[in-house]
């Protein structure tokens, strides 16, 4: 326990100073951890409220996983560093009973667009995401054995998000914000990156 309070002091003295010595002009440029041609691989899952409220008596609900990529593009004059990339991902909820069931099936799959901020933290990529795809949507039918096509929609989602990278190729990240890949409410989703 006390390695553990020294550890986080100790980064947390560390980050103070790094903040410390930021500049507003560093907004304008990629965090130390990027450069402006990366790829980033995100790869996790997500949780929003009606998830959570969708779990009772014989219904169940899958947390979203996911896949994204993102490119780093510097764009005009002064370079500023945005990224654009694709996602993918999975979720599922449904009702099971001994006499009846059924699962919905969610599949998004979207474009992103971001922007990192840099606060000349070594190791830390901060970020502001906007997504925007198509839901594809189907259902199995427990009892009468059938697939049926339900609500295939169009989604938009608002996120801000950071990467710790603990080596030159791997991190870890988190995203939270309104309107999550299936639909309007407050998410919250982390996992692993890879850098390259």
């Amino acid at each position: 326990m006390k390695k553990a309070l020294l550890v986080l002091t100790l980064l947390f003295i560390s980050t103070t100073i790094s903040i410390s010595a930021w500049e507003p002009e560093d907004l304008t440029k990629f965090p130390p951890c990027m450069s402006a041609d990366d790829w980033i691989l995100n790869l996790g899952f997500g949780l929003n409220a009606d998830w959570i409220n969708s779990i009772g008596e014989d219904y169940y609900s899958l947390p979203t996983f996911r896949l994204s990529f993102d490119k780093n593009v510097p764009l005009g004059d002064q370079k500023l560093p945005f990224f654009f990339g694709g996602l993918v991902g999975y979720s599922g909820n449904g009702y099971n009973h001994k006499d009846y069931g059924w699962h919905h099936h969610r599949i998004p799959l979207g474009f992103r667009v971001g922007y990192h901020f840099n606060w000349g933290v070594d190791n830390l990529d901060t970020y502001a995401v906007a997504t925007a795809g198509y839901i594809i949507g189907f259902t199995d039918n427990k009892d009468f054995k059938y697939k049926t096509k339900f609500r295939d929609d169009f989604y938009t989602n608002i996120n801000i998000g950071a990467r710790w990278f603990i080596n030159n190729g791997f991190g870890f990240w988190a995203e939270t914000g309104f309107g999550s890949l299936f639909h309007l409410s407050f998410s919250f989703d982390l996992g692993i990156s890879f850098k390259f």
